[in-house]
């Protein structure tokens, strides 16, 4: 097992020696609240970085977190912005950042699918991915599911918050039958309504015609390893 010096050592580094490892978008709403919020009251909480030197002495910094905080230092034309430093892997600092991002109040569901797809291809389980995240594991495991069986199609509906991931797995895994009393039973309780039903049945007709593989969406919804 590696041991790590996780004492706290908090420096201010200059901006332009940071590198994004794992760069993710925002929403623009969210991200101006960051900026007014320390333009008016200052940094509440520093980024974490890593530090790496090159070959000929230069030190860089590759962030684990606090992607938003840095963007608002840049917004706000600072030099510098407090760390605190730690000692981790290319990999060790990639895995953190993913983590961390999933764990936020606030992610698109595309981020989510990108960030449980990723931690999958590295050999976390559903229940590490779920225990790490705060994630429920049912939707960990369904998601991993349709990513293993190749369901892009699924998958970019789901993205889109067009088809519940539960009616996503009945889809994948039912036969034409058993998937009919199950879309049934979903309006009968009121899972589904009228809208939605017809939604997911004109693209099942979709799926049939067009298989379940959808071009560029695999890019788009799990990162290659």
């Amino acid at each position: 097992m590696i041991k790590h010096d996780d004492s706290v050592h908090i420096q201010q580094i200059p901006l332009d020696k940071i590198i994004i490892l794992n760069p993710r978008t925002r929403n623009k709403a969210k991200f101006q609240e960051i900026v007014e919020s320390i333009n008016s009251i200052g940094l509440k909480r520093p980024i974490t970085v890593t530090t790496r030197k090159s070959d000929v002495g230069d030190i860089s910094y590759l962030l684990i977190c606090g992607q938003g905080r840095l963007e608002a230092y840049l917004q706000l034309k600072q030099k510098s912005i407090p760390a605190i430093i730690r000692n981790r892997s290319d990999n060790e600092c990639y895995l953190m950042s993913l983590v961390e991002n999933l764990a936020r109040r606030h992610h698109t569901p595309l981020e989510l699918l990108q960030g449980i797809g990723a931690l999958a291809d590295r050999g976390y389980s559903c229940n590490e991915i779920s225990e790490k995240t705060g994630i429920s594991k049912a939707y960990v495991r369904d998601i991993i599911h349709l990513l293993d069986r190749g369901e892009e199609r699924l998958l970019a509906a789901v993205e889109r918050g067009k088809i519940p991931i539960y009616i996503a797995v009945t889809i994948a895994d039912s036969c034409d039958e058993e998937l009919q009393i199950a879309l049934s039973e979903a309006y009968e309780k009121n899972l589904l309504n009228g809208k939605d039903l017809n939604y997911v049945r004109n693209f099942i007709v979709q799926r049939k015609m067009y298989g379940k593989h959808l071009k560029n969406v695999t890019e788009r919804v799990r990162p290659l390893r």
